[in-house]
């Protein structure tokens, strides 16, 4: 396993300062790829089933109907964008970012039950489970089911003090130790992520970027300051390249099978979150829980894993002063790294991008709306992928030869 970080262009504009490997930035919507290990993390603890009715946790959110009817909101539905619950509002005068007035919030909220208020009264765009409108604030809601799924049942992670001695919130009477917070750093704190963190203004926090976004006229200027506590889960996060690389690292091998019982989650369970829904029809990348998947051959990622391929994992993000990629490109199959080519001829070779080994993409920059992000991070798999299918080539001529 080897590392490459490069970093290009300005941390800072102003003050000329460069981007470097342990520069911090907004990640985004990546955000909601840590928020499904902390649901995989229940899931292994049988303390939550994805098929559960977000209410049987939140029964504060208000019902919803369909044609008159109970609509059921399964956890499920909010991890793959298919709750229905509504996304930002979108102004026509407005461009970028700043087309949705609600991505420019600068409050801080107490709680995810308080950020729920700013949209449980909206109704459902469409029935839980039939159609896909990408929604962060699903994932405000799924946070809130976290918070209540952790206080009746248990920390998700070891606490260092008994749960009992901790002082509760006065808003919705969660423990300190089960807030949606405090189980992010706990978290980043067992993948071992040293420069990851949630995004506060006030709070200094080293190599972190400032943000920036151009104008109509392609003027570069400062974004305005926002405050994220509104969406921990869904875009609250501060990371670097080289954490959320570890982060894809972990996650690979527990694809591969070789962490067994240490991973942050069970390989079964990663195998549910990484399970496609095939219900968007704009694009190739169908959404996981909480997680993108798509197939190198472009192949339907609804059937099975048929080699020679390779899955794509992916999350991309879009903030105010910032666009990110994580991409995993991983062999079709976990035990890829055990299967050797029977014949001779090398350009028989197509398996040979299953055999090589998973290669982990992190792109991060302070720049909004920044275009085709996942597409670079493809063509930079891509570039690693041509390299590792050529040792293999030169190690299968070397044995055969």
């Amino acid at each position: 396993m080897y590392y490459i970080h490069s970093g290009f262009g300005f941390a800072d504009v102003e003050q000329l300062v460069h981007v470097h490997a342990n520069t911090v930035f907004r990640i985004a919507s990546i955000s909601k790829s840590f928020t499904s290990l902390l649901v995989g993390r229940l899931l292994d603890q049988h303390k939550l089933a994805v098929d559960d009715d977000v209410r049987t946790y939140v029964p504060e959110f208000p019902k919803k109907l369909i044609d008159g009817k109970y609509a059921k909101i399964p956890i499920r539905t909010l991890l793959n964008h298919t709750s229905g619950i509504r996304s930002y509002h979108k102004e026509n005068s407005g461009t970028g970012q700043a087309a949705y007035p609600e991505m420019l919030l600068n409050k801080r909220f107490d709680s995810p039950l308080e950020a729920c208020r700013l949209f449980q009264d909206d109704p459902l765009a469409h029935s839980p489970g039939q159609k896909y409108l990408y929604s962060t604030y699903a994932f405000t809601l799924l946070s809130a089911a976290i918070e209540r799924v952790s206080t009746q049942n248990g920390p998700i992670f070891p606490l260092p003090t008994e749960p009992a001695e901790d002082v509760k919130t006065t808003a919705d009477s969660i423990p300190k130790w089960a807030r949606i917070d405090t189980q992010l750093c706990r978290l980043f704190q067992f993948l071992g992520l040293r420069s990851t963190s949630l995004e506060y203004h006030e709070k200094l926090t080293p190599f972190r970027c400032k943000q920036y976004r151009r104008t109509t006229n392609g003027v570069l200027e400062n974004t305005p300051v926002v405050d994220n506590s509104y969406k921990w889960a869904g875009g609250g996060i501060l990371s670097t390249a080289p954490d959320l690389i570890r982060v894809a690292n972990h996650l690979a091998s527990i694809y591969m099978g070789r962490l067994h019982s240490h991973g942050v989650v069970t390989r079964d369970t990663l195998t549910q979150l990484w399970h496609a829904y095939p219900v968007n029809s704009k694009g190739v990348w169908q959404p996981g829980l909480g997680w993108f998947l798509s197939r190198r051959s472009g192949g339907s990622i609804s059937e099975a894993n048929i080699c020679p391929d390779r899955l794509y994992v992916l999350h991309t993000g879009g903030a105010v002063g910032s666009t990110t990629a994580l991409l995993l490109s991983l062999p079709c199959c976990s035990n890829a790294g055990t299967v050797r080519p029977e014949h001779g001829d090398p350009e028989e070779f197509t398996a040979a991008i299953s055999l090589a080994p998973p290669i982990c993409v992190a792109v991060l920059t302070n720049l909004e709306d920044s275009s085709e992000i996942s597409q670079l991070a493809v063509s930079l798999a891509e570039v690693f992928t041509e390299d590792a299918v050529r040792s293999v080539r030169l190690n299968y001529a070397d044995h055969f030869m």
